[in-house]
């Protein structure tokens, strides 16, 4: 069977699958789409990929990953419709160029649309893959301008199939567009990572942003004086995000057992969970966070407000109801050593059932092979010379 072809469509992937730590970004997302890309290489598939200008060549082979790179806005177009021409247009023509069998999104963003539109024009698959609850959820969108929000929803409804992290987002998935979504879940790899131990630190490893709620573990350190917390991250790419950033930094150094990093690129970031006896989120919403599949990999137990479930009461993490709750949750994992062994092998034999690359990359295979079977079979062969 020939593979297919795929173009992620991935504005903010550069830093993380070029390990480029001179920009200051890692996104859940992004980790994840660097995961399936290299993953579906390794079975047999062409990866192109269409991300932001960082300052890279216009094209760049990464490791056999065809990167292109998308054409800064600048002043093109007319006023009042450059969000239509060059900012959607551009990726459309890239797509074009580079001619996929199948095109790929994994975030909530304005390029679903450009793909879902080149998609249409060229008879291509087009796959969806949410990366948070909200994805699913009517209404605004954290962060995202209105139009921008509008364009995403017009391009998730012309999604050939839509990809999604746990049960939570299939009925929303339902409700929203009366559509069922192929649950996936995250899987994750890390040669190298290290076992967890009990006497570790309590770790907190995030973009530093308002719905990340930092200023809850920040409480919880103070809750427990005697314990070592740490804080992993640095701002969003987004306006008044240095404030808020300095804001929580300014609340963390008044904790004397509480350390803040700021941003580590995420090829470092796994020395911080090497260290772990315990790995905390404080988000009010989720989809699957990766830093969960990070910790359960190496045995270190979650807490959390968000449980997400691949199945009725299938889920890897300790839900909390809110951060007393959490305190004395901690409290009962790190001061006996049994309950921490017991939660330590259950989270890792869940990672092991679930979130491994080779269960999520076979599923990936079944529904790109299902999507492009409805299509019709493959597509012409790519306009774009191999490396």
């Amino acid at each position: 069977m020939t593979l297919p072809h795929i173009a992620f469509v991935a504005r903010l992937v550069w830093p993380v699958l070029a390990r480029d730590g001179r920009v200051p970004v890692v996104g859940g997302a992004e980790v994840q789409q660097t995961l399936q890309m290299r993953a579906l290489q390794r079975a047999g598939c062409r990866i192109s990929v269409l991300t932001q200008d960082h300052g890279q060549p216009a094209r760049v082979d990464c490791d056999g990953i065809a990167v292109h790179r998308i054409p800064a806005p600048g002043r093109r177009g007319w006023p009042g419709l450059r969000f239509f021409h060059p900012r959607l247009s551009d990726i459309v023509r890239l797509l074009h160029r580079v001619s996929p069998d199948l095109v790929f999104v994994q975030t909530a963003s304005e390029e679903v649309a450009a793909a879902a539109l080149y998609a249409r024009l060229w008879r291509r698959p087009f796959v969806f893959a949410g990366a948070s609850d909200r994805d699913f959820e009517p209404g605004a969108l954290p962060g995202m301008p209105r139009r921008h929000a509008a364009a995403y929803r017009l391009g998730l409804r012309a999604a050939d199939t839509v990809i999604v992290q746990n049960q939570a987002q299939q009925a929303l998935l339902q409700r929203l567009l009366g559509r069922s979504g192929h649950l996936i879940q995250n899987g994750y790899e890390e040669p190298g990572a290290q076992a967890a131990r009990p006497d570790g630190i309590v770790l907190w490893a995030a973009t530093v942003k308002p719905l990340k709620r930092p200023d809850l573990f920040i409480e919880l350190a103070c809750s427990q004086p005697h314990r070592r917390f740490v804080m992993v991250g640095g701002p969003e790419p987004a306006a008044g995000a240095a404030a808020f950033f300095e804001g929580v930094a300014r609340q963390a150094r008044a904790v004397p057992n509480l350390h803040m990093t700021g941003h580590v690129p995420f090829h470092e970031v796994g020395a911080w969970f090497d260290r772990a006896a315990v790995v905390v989120n404080t988000s009010d919403y989720e989809g699957l966070p990766n830093t969960f599949v990070q910790a359960w990999l190496r045995g270190a137990p979650t807490l959390s407000f968000v449980r997400p479930e691949s199945a009725p009461g299938r889920t890897g993490t300790i839900a909390c109801a809110d951060v007393a709750q959490m305190a004395q949750r901690l409290q009962e994992l790190l001061d006996d050593p049994a309950a921490w062994q017991a939660a330590s092998a259950a989270c890792r034999a869940h990672f092991d059932a679930h979130h491994t690359m080779e269960v999520a990359v076979q599923r990936y295979l079944d529904v790109f092979a299902q999507v492009s079977q409805r299509r019709g079979g493959a597509a012409p062969a790519s306009q774009e010379a191999l490396p």
